[in-house]
């Protein structure tokens, strides 16, 4: 009888095609932002922003296919993702393609996640709690929002395509309880790493 085979542990790595392939992303990030609010080149990107997506999307797959899950891969793939969407914030606000309150609810729960429980968990040196299934499909739907509502201002932003604005929000009405959802677990995660960080200095 064969048994399942465990997951390699994440390895140290550095060079491998998913990380290659984050760094890529990362490096879009202030094209796609510059190119957007300096020369007002929605289209161009747009076009740079999917090819971001597209990556995120399959990096992942290629980590897990071939082995090559490292400890810097799952520490930079979500911030990746986070920079990415605000710098969407950034480009929504300053053209007005999206609802405010969906670029402020979705910028709250990163900010507070972000620059609060991860400093906090740093210097308590508790683990940061892994990404976990819910707050992956709330990242896919938030981040198909903010694509819906970047694609509606191809034609320009002072001519959005409605159409894609209201896919946007029904993407983000489901993504976003996905995305908060989400955020409860890895409070409640950290909390519990904290207390247990707390027992193990006591010890």
């Amino acid at each position: 009888m064969t048994t399942p085979s465990t997951p390699a542990p994440p390895s140290d790595a550095i060079l491998t095609v998913p990380n290659l392939l984050t760094f890529f992303r990362l490096a879009l990030v202030p094209v796609v932002l510059w190119l957007a609010i300096g020369p007002d080149r929605l289209d161009i990107a747009l076009v740079l922003a999917l090819v971001g997506f597209a990556t995120d999307l399959v990096d992942g797959v290629i980590a897990r296919r071939y082995g090559q899950v490292s400890k810097l891969g799952i520490a930079l793939d979500p911030l990746a993702d986070r920079l990415g969407l605000a710098a969407g914030a950034i480009i929504f606000i300053v053209h007005d393609l999206a609802p405010l309150w969906i670029v402020i609810a979705v910028a709250a729960r990163d900010g507070l996640l972000v620059l609060v429980g991860a400093p906090v968990l740093k210097l308590a040196r508790a683990p940061i709690p892994p990404v976990s299934k819910v707050g992956k499909y709330g990242s896919f739907g938030v981040s198909v929002a903010f694509a819906l509502y970047f694609a509606a201002g191809w034609p320009g932003p002072d001519e959005p395509i409605a159409g894609l604005q209201r896919a946007g929000l029904i993407a983000a009405i489901v993504g976003l309880p996905l995305y908060y959802a989400a955020a409860a677990g890895y409070v409640r995660a950290g909390l519990e790493a904290l207390g247990a960080r707390r027992r193990q200095d006591r010890t």
